[in-house]
């Protein structure tokens, strides 16, 4: 039997134990690539699920709020200009808004007259008390005139915003507030002839509005 030597058996040995090394990492890879191919399909999904966008949710706009009508206030200053634009209004057809503009022209030469009363009153008191000097008298004597001239003015105006209030309550359809402020216009001014005068054409309306025109 022929002995090997110690290199030839060393040899042997390292030729014997590659075939075992090879084949274990050929095994390691193999299950290395098996499952980079199972994992494949689920990282694919998941980027195509990062990569779909998402539907935009649009924020909710809560609805605007119809700008507010401006007020209207009534004043000595702006008088005139209001009662233009009544008259405006009512050559055009346009009774809805005359008729806001007009109950507060009515209102505020409601106010002015009622003030005034309450203050003419006082200063006549005044005038007749023996205990106030006479030189505040005099000062009261001038401002009770002019006060005497508003009351003429807003007296005026008070009783045409009466019937025009119900002129437009007439063209409005609105008999009931029509003749009401018809009666009170008759009751307040004092009586007139004239085919044309205020009192004549208030009269002929509110009988008109009662289908008794031409009866009285």
């Amino acid at each position: 039997m022929q002995h090997i030597s110690t290199t030839e058996k060393d040899k042997v040995i390292a030729d014997d134990t590659n075939p075992r090394h090879n084949k274990f990492f050929m095994s390691f890879f193999s299950i290395a690539a098996l499952l980079v191919f199972m994992a494949a399909p689920s990282l694919s999904v998941s980027a195509e699920k990062k990569a779909k966008p998402q539907p935009q949710v649009k924020p909710q706009t809560k609805p605007q709020a119809a700008p507010a009508q401006k007020e209207i206030v009534i004043n000595d200053a702006n008088l005139q200009t209001h009662q233009k634009r009544v008259e405006e209004l009512v050559k055009k057809g346009d009774f809805d808004n005359s008729l806001k503009i007009m109950l507060k022209i009515r209102d505020y030469a409601k106010e002015v007259l009622s003030t005034v009363g309450a203050i003419k009153g006082q200063y006549e008191k005044a005038v007749n008390d023996p205990s106030v000097p006479q030189k505040d008298k005099e000062d009261l004597f001038i401002k009770l005139t002019a006060l005497n001239q508003l009351i003429p003015r807003y007296t005026t105006l008070y009783e045409a915003s009466t019937f025009n209030l119900g002129y437009i309550y007439a063209k409005l359809g609105e008999t009931e507030k029509a003749r009401k402020y018809l009666v009170e216009f008759l009751q307040m001014t004092p009586y007139s002839s004239g085919r044309d005068s205020q009192w004549m054409k208030a009269k002929t309306l509110l009988l008109e509005l009662y289908s008794l025109e031409g009866e009285f």
